[in-house]
């Protein structure tokens, strides 16, 4: 990719002047790879950018964000402090904001890793710092604050945090911390029964668990956790042991605000939730659900050998290994490496012989390779390892065998595991929409699939596949021009959805527009089974004898 990229640069700057060309031709390829989210490849070129035009800003700039997002801690920590030299012999630094609340906060954790309370202060409140996101300014300077032995300027930095719009749980979440950092326990219990009403989200439960756990109070560490999986926690856990307090230095505490700035960002900006999650794993190297946090965010772009790598950072003896472990098994996977993804999860579900989840990722991955009856193998497997009494956060592994068994025509099996996941998740759209469909496919039930599918529809109206499979209901009851209105919709949103779209054009005498779905639905590279009843349709229409 690399030759492409410098090929394509130096197109682009084949035009300008001689002098400049290096510069600008690494800058266009390092931009190139940037977009790209190569990360090597644009620390590489910027870096050849930079020894062209070494006084370049600009050029500082994406180069320090390129070094922090790819891990690089003494690297970054070099640039960082350049910049900083060149800012103080010669006035304040001219890049952008960004940029330069950047240089202040790698230069903040730096200090704060090695206990310089002082400069860590000095770095947040100016020189840059000050451009910095309010929450992460503000509750990282409560820890540094703390840390400095001035308790009321602790106070005033979480006060101040707790009027920024939405940040209530967030900064509810540090003040436990804080207490509990202390040793000011009774006042940390208290924090953290008020943390739950301020909505702290699933952080916030692991906390209190593990605020718990350290107390001695086991069962009701166990009941927080159990609430954790279900609002979507990202470790599997179901025993208290080895679950240490997220934050037990100010540093910790600092490395903990960078890391939830990454869990906020990862969905809307993802280059620059890597680039928290990043820093939080700098300050402490023990903060493993930043390295996994990375490790989802470069998967999310298609980054997998980089991904890998941050997975397989996250010791043996940690608790967010088995996390760590299913998700490089599924970057493997999308890898083309699924022998080394299956290698991966046996090996996990050998080390811990009474947890499910291993071999029901297992199961996942078979299912998405198409290989129903080794899935629905590998879910029995998962399955009765959860023994006789499943619980709600089990769904999944009766979903995926449910379709595993439909897939290889063992409906009545299918059936019993659908209804089973769908008593755990009554209003989970996916398994309402499948069980529905398959009803419906099979001529059964029409009133509660309709039902049904209606209800997945107004849980995820933007779905082409679940509207698709209600313009199915009304046409399998006859509600041909209903079903055409709705089947549109459902094309509309993902075209590949336009087999059922073909069928209602026939039913409603529109026969060239079926024609032209179907062979629409022929392009889109459907299952081999759909194929000839695809060419049949095109022969001779819904008409066939």
């Amino acid at each position: 990719m690399r030759a492409l990229v410098l090929a394509f640069a130096l197109l682009l700057s084949a035009a300008c002047r001689p002098h400049a060309a290096p510069a600008l031709t690494d800058w266009l390829a390092a931009g190139y790879a940037e977009r790209q989210f190569d990360l090597a490849a644009a620390v590489d070129f910027y870096g050849r950018a930079l020894d062209s035009d070494p006084d370049n800003q600009k050029i500082q700039g994406r180069l320090l964000r390129m070094r922090i997002a790819a891990g690089a801690t003494a690297e970054s920590l070099e640039l960082a402090r350049s910049l900083e030299a060149a800012s103080a012999a010669g006035g304040a630094y001219a890049g952008r904001s960004f940029d330069k609340a950047l240089v202040a906060l790698r230069l903040a954790v730096d200090a704060a890793r090695r206990g310089d309370w002082p400069a860590t202060v000095r770095l947040l409140e100016e020189r840059g710092g000050e451009s910095l996101p309010a929450m992460v300014r503000l509750l990282s300077l409560a820890w540094t604050h703390e840390a400095m032995g001035d308790g009321g300027a602790a106070q005033a930095a979480l006060a101040e945090a707790g009027k920024v719009a939405g940040a209530a749980g967030w900064t509810a979440l540090h003040r436990a911390l804080l207490l509990q950092s202390a040793g000011r326990r009774e006042e940390a219990r208290a924090a953290f029964r008020t943390l739950r009403s301020a909505g702290a989200g699933a952080r916030g439960l692991l906390a209190e668990a593990a605020f718990l756990a350290a107390g001695g109070d086991g069962e009701g560490a166990r009941d927080l956790l159990r609430q954790y999986r279900l609002v979507g926690g990202r470790l599997h856990v179901d025993e208290p042991a080895g679950l240490a307090p997220l934050a037990t230095s100010p540093a910790e505490g600092i490395a903990e605000v960078l890391y939830g700035m990454a869990e906020r960002l990862q969905r809307r900006r993802f280059p620059v939730a890597l680039l928290y999650a990043r820093l939080a794993a700098m300050l402490s190297p023990d903060h493993h659900a930043a390295l996994v946090l990375a490790g989802d965010i470069l998967t999310g772009r298609d980054r997998h050998g980089e991904a890998l790598s941050a997975y397989l950072a996250v010791p043996e003896d940690s608790i967010w290994r088995p996390a760590a472990e299913m998700r490089r098994a599924r970057a493997l996977a999308s890898h083309d490496r699924f022998d080394e993804a299956v290698a991966v999860l046996e090996a996990e579900a050998a080390a811990r012989p009474k947890d499910p989840f291993p071999l029901g990722e297992l199961g996942h991955l078979l299912r998405g390779e198409k290989r129903f009856d080794e899935a629905a193998t590998a879910y029995g497997r998962a399955i009765e390892r959860v023994g006789a009494q499943p619980e709600r956060r089990h769904w999944r592994l009766f979903y995926g065998r449910g379709i595993a068994f439909e897939r290889t025509r063992r409906w009545e099996l299918a059936e019993r595991d659908l209804l089973q996941a769908l008593d755990f998740v009554p209003g989970q759209a996916y398994v309402l929409n499948y069980l529905g469909y398959s009803w419906i496919d099979r001529g059964e039930h029409y009133d509660r699939a309709e039902e049904m599918v209606a209800r997945a529809v107004d849980l995820r109206p933007r779905d082409g596949y679940i509207a698709d499979s209600l313009g199915w209901v009304y046409f399998r009851t006859g509600r041909y021009s209903e079903a055409v209105e709705e089947l549109e919709r459902a094309a509309a949103l993902d075209p590949v959805v336009n087999e059922h779209l073909g069928d209602a054009y026939w039913k409603t005498g529109r026969r060239l527009e079926a024609r032209f779905q179907w062979r629409r639905a022929l392009e889109f590279d459907p299952d081999p089974e759909r194929v000839d009843g695809l060419r049949q349709r095109l022969d001779c229409g819904l008409d066939c004898g």
